[in-house]
């Protein structure tokens, strides 16, 4: 989700997607009632990715921004200040040594590639590269418990925002879907049939450069993982791109940004809602 710093991580053997040397980023401060506001004008200003943290009572979004957008928010929200931070491969590697396993559901865990599985386990073997994370934040373990309480063999599933390609890879191993990935970061695409080898499902996961080959009413099960200012604006798409009776599965909104989401998608009813450390997944039902 896009929640999760993009990680500048090397594989094992030294491969990495893109440059290896660090990347420079943006802090936002911005106060708390403030941080959907923001959020929305960096989005429309192209960035790739936020990541939202709290930081002595504020909202901290850190992201990699056009220097024109970063003074446009300013302008727009003086009590928004914002700091450079540059952060290096090396550093940003460290976050390896301390990866671990994360449980699902059941026997169910997204293991790094680079570790054991957990003995009896039924695992899926993840090499984020530098994209978003292992899996491991609670909107993808969200996102994937939910997908898993309804998805079925065989089922055409579109997975929106699907950074390291988590939700699609695990959903081909675990019941067999035909999967449909999409990311506005390009380098998802490598990252996603990558990660469907390394677990031998590349005949069910394919990629889509973007919602546009969506066909209408295409796939039983849509998900999307990403913030909720996105969710909204991406309302209409995921309809049309779920069949009638299907399932469109919302996750990265935290609780007070659900009302607002769950309200653009006015094909669809709530049917399940899923709840962890503030975040939450909601199932609706394709009507």
């Amino acid at each position: 989700m896009r929640t999760l710093p993009r990680q500048r991580a090397s594989k094992r053997n030294s491969v990495v997607l893109t440059d290896p040397d660090g990347w420079a980023l943006a802090d936002f401060r911005v106060p708390g009632e403030l941080t959907e506001l923001v959020s929305d004008l960096l989005w429309a200003g192209g960035v790739a990715a936020i990541e939202e943290t709290q930081v002595d009572g504020a909202v901290v979004l850190r992201t990699s921004v056009d220097p024109s957008v970063a003074s446009a928010v300013l302008a727009l929200h003086p009590a928004v200040t914002v700091s450079d931070v540059w952060v290096s491969s090396s550093v940003a590697d460290t976050w390896r040594q301390h990866a671990s396993p994360t449980r699902i559901t059941g026997d169910v865990w997204l293991v790094p590639a680079w570790l054991e599985p957990p003995v009896t386990a039924t695992s899926i073997m993840i090499e984020p590269y530098d994209m978003f994370g292992l899996g491991n934040h609670p909107t993808t373990v969200l996102a994937l418990r939910s997908a898993l309480a309804v998805g079925g063999e065989g089922f055409s599933v579109l997975d929106v925002g699907s950074g390291s390609g988590v939700l699609s890879v695990a959903l081909a191993v675990l019941r067999g879907c035909r999967c449909t990935a999409t990311d506005i970061a390009p380098q998802a695409r490598r990252a996603l049939m990558e990660n469907a080898a390394l677990n031998e499902v590349v005949g069910l996961v394919q990629w889509s450069d973007d919602l546009s080959g969506a066909a209408p009413s295409s796939h039983w099960l849509v998900v999307a993982n990403i913030l909720a200012p996105v969710l909204r604006d991406l309302a209409g798409d995921l309809q049309r791109a779920c069949a009638p009776g299907g399932r469109i599965i919302l996750s990265g909104m935290r609780e007070d940004q659900v009302e607002g989401v769950v309200s653009c998608y006015t094909s669809c009813t709530p049917a399940s809602y899923d709840e962890t450390d503030g975040w939450v997944a909601v199932t609706l039902l394709r009507a």
